[in-house]
């Protein structure tokens, strides 16, 4: 069986996952922001490994987003084949939302409460040569790499998880960068990442670098789907158990966040 996501709940479970199952599951891909929508849903069903080309998308589904904590709630619009979008729908920080689907029969719930958003984030960007890069030397030309540098102002209030999304030419090129303040709350976070030329950056360019403060689930999921799929993205069959947040025995996630973003121009 083929899977690329999983998430958050209230009670979390882990999946095991069968690389070929006769039994289809259904996938979420689900997020909610303190932005303005539309916010969308997509749901997918899983393939087996061998099938991994035809992703199925989930059609005709019953797609509701509520607000517990106004008492608001929206049904989703079908966009096209598996893509769910909200109309009117505001993600507001501090509030928690639940996510259900009924689809064939079967209902499914996940819920997310929305942090609040950092109080800065300061970015920079620096190239230099990617002596790591094993191809580079044999193809005659110096490959290049991108260092990214990172200030956040963690807020002392609360523990905070973070993710960031890296974005180029309206591509998301990178996802699943995630980390906790365990050991700087309330302080100056302040580290690096890497950003490597294979996506064929040109001087120039411009990279949006998006800052999610989500919550322990959503965290938990990306930690454990970045440890277990070995780098490869979330569209890649992986045969480790990332912690689900779906009930009813989906797997996807759903994730209401807060988001901080930049943007850094590619250096010469």
């Amino acid at each position: 069986m083929f899977i690329f996501f999983a998430g958050l709940i209230s009670c979390q479970k882990v999946v095991n996952i069968d690389l070929n199952s006769p039994s289809p599951q259904l996938v979420v891909e689900a997020n909610i922001s303190d932005k303005p929508g539309p916010y969308f849903v997509r749901l997918t069903k899983t393939v087996n490994f061998d099938e991994i080309t035809r992703i199925p998308p989930v059609t005709g589904a019953t797609v509701e987003i509520s607000d517990s904590s106004s008492g608001t709630h929206e049904t989703l619009i079908e966009l096209k084949d598996g893509i769910y979008m909200t109309s009117s729908l505001s993600g507001i920080p501090g509030h928690r939302y639940k996510l259900t689907i009924k689809n064939e029969g079967q209902i499914y719930e996940s819920v997310s409460e929305m942090p609040f958003p950092v109080g800065s984030l300061k970015l920079d960007i620096k190239r230099e040569i990617d002596n790591e890069d094993p191809f580079g030397g044999n193809s005659g030309n110096q490959s290049f790499r991108y260092r990214v540098n990172y200030e956040i102002n963690d807020p002392a209030k609360y523990t905070n998880y973070y993710r960031f999304i890296i974005y180029h030419k309206n591509r998301e090129i990178r996802s699943r960068r995630v980390f906790d303040d365990q050991f700087h709350n309330g302080k100056i976070i302040a580290d690096d990442f890497i950003l490597h030329d294979t996506i064929n950056f040109d001087p120039g360019d411009t990279v949006r670098i998006e800052l999610q403060n989500i919550d322990r689930n959503t965290f938990n999921f990306f930690r454990t789907l970045r440890a277990g799929a070995g780098g490869l993205s979330f569209l890649s069959a992986s045969p480790s158990n990332p912690i689900s947040n779906i009930s009813n025995n989906g797997l996807g996630y759903f994730s209401a966040y807060s988001q901080n973003s930049g943007y850094l121009i590619i250096p010469q």
